[in-house]
């Protein structure tokens, strides 16, 4: 009888899980778009999954870091989110949008950081690179966008919503096979106490994490309204929902190699300048833009977006495993990865709405090259101050 080892399990469940996120994903906004939201809606709908996510991340981190099963708390992600998945394909009117995404933004929260958290733990026991097993999640994207789009232009913005679902459901299914040894916490009861407030402070008491969180804050205030009404500005340029999966496709497809290349990268110039290179690299992309606004310049930043990235999340898990403690590992990834980022989309994607509303998508891209550029230089200045200390 056939049976799949750790390694190739992990591949097989991000393939599944991120795989799912990407039929509905690139075409959520023009879905709201459909059934009437205006730009500042949409960014407010936004705002909802935004600050649930804000609260809910850390509490499950915490209940995996005190040692709740793995395997358990993302089964119950995944299943109440395809719920909330299902219920928001039903909406017509804002408040119904707006409740639904703040459930999917409570459900939704752990699925994240307590999946890399589960995969930093497996790889750590392989040698094996983090890289080359969060690579099958681009190849799922890559597949399930290109398909999504495809299916959309024949039957209607709701099919990417049911089968973002489905793909949930199957992604909590494969989780039953996962090793034990992987699946609990690993401190004890007593070291658990205060601790989100323990980890909150060790953020601000760590020069490298501080600096890392005002980084990402300046990038993504004035990157988020790029990333919310991107899609929207393609289909305004002629572009249809089969272009726009393939253009989310491009992305991931470079992603392929590009996590392979991360992992040697990261070793070779270490956590901190990846990331730099990272901003650099998706803050360039935007003068192609700007310089020729067209369908195949945008589609062309998702190409190098797809380097961009690569380097950029296996360059953060290195970086905040270097500087955060084992026993507040999870909940540190939740507090960056999720917290973090829901407070940036709070702020950012009103932002952008007005600004999209105001002047249109264009400006948006110039945002973000400004706000790339900022944080590599802010990552730049903590890794001089950090060395000299």
């Amino acid at each position: 009888m056939f049976r799949w080892d750790e390694l190739q399990l992990a591949r097989a469940y991000y393939f599944v899980c991120i795989g799912a996120m990407g039929m509905s994903f690139p075409f959520a906004n023009l879905f709201f778009r459909e059934r009437g939201l205006s730009g500042a809606e949409i960014g407010l709908v936004l705002t909802c999954g935004a600050v649930a996510g804000l609260l809910a991340a850390p509490l499950w981190g915490r209940r995996s870091d005190s040692g709740a099963s793995l395997t358990r708390l993302l089964q119950g992600a995944f299943l109440l989110t395809a719920l909330g998945l299902l219920a928001q394909s039903q909406q017509w009117f804002f408040v119904g949008f707006a409740l639904t995404n703040a459930w999917r933004g409570v459900t939704g929260a752990g699925i994240g950081p307590l999946s890399d958290t589960l995969t930093l733990r497996l790889t750590a026991a392989r040698r094996a690179g983090y890289g080359s097993v969060r690579v099958w999640g681009s190849a799922g994207w890559a597949a399930s966008v290109l398909f999504s789009g495809w299916m959309i232009e024949r039957a209607s913005l709701t099919f990417g919503f049911y089968a973002h679902a489905a793909g949930y459901v199957l992604a909590a299914l494969l989780l039953f096979w996962m090793p034990k040894a992987l699946r609990a916490g690993v401190v004890t009861r007593a070291e658990t106490r205060g601790g989100l407030r323990r980890a909150v402070r060790a953020i601000g008491a760590n020069r490298a994490l501080a600096g890392l969180a005002l980084a990402l804050f300046v990038r993504g205030i004035l990157a988020e309204g790029h990333y919310q009404f991107g899609n929207i500005y393609l289909e305004e340029l002629g572009a249809g929902t089969a272009v726009i999966g393939a253009a989310s496709m491009m992305a991931a497809a470079v992603e392929l190699p590009g996590f392979f290349l991360a992992d040697r990268a990261v070793k070779k110039i270490g956590a901190a300048r990846a990331l730099q290179v990272s901003f650099l690299i998706s803050g360039a992309k935007f003068i192609l833009v700007l310089t020729f606004p067209a369908v195949w310049s945008v589609t062309a930043t998702f190409a190098i977006e797809g380097i961009a990235f690569s380097l950029f999340l296996t360059g953060l898990m290195r970086y905040i495993v270097e500087h955060a403690p084992a026993s507040q590992l999870a909940t540190l990834l939740a507090l960056f990865t999720v917290t973090w980022m829901a407070l940036i989309q709070i702020i950012g994607a009103p932002i952008g709405g007005i600004v999209f509303d105001a002047v249109g998508a264009y400006w948006l891209y110039a945002l973000a090259l400004v706000g790339n550029f900022l944080g590599a230089a802010i990552l730049l200045l903590v890794a001089r101050v950090t060395q000299n200390s």
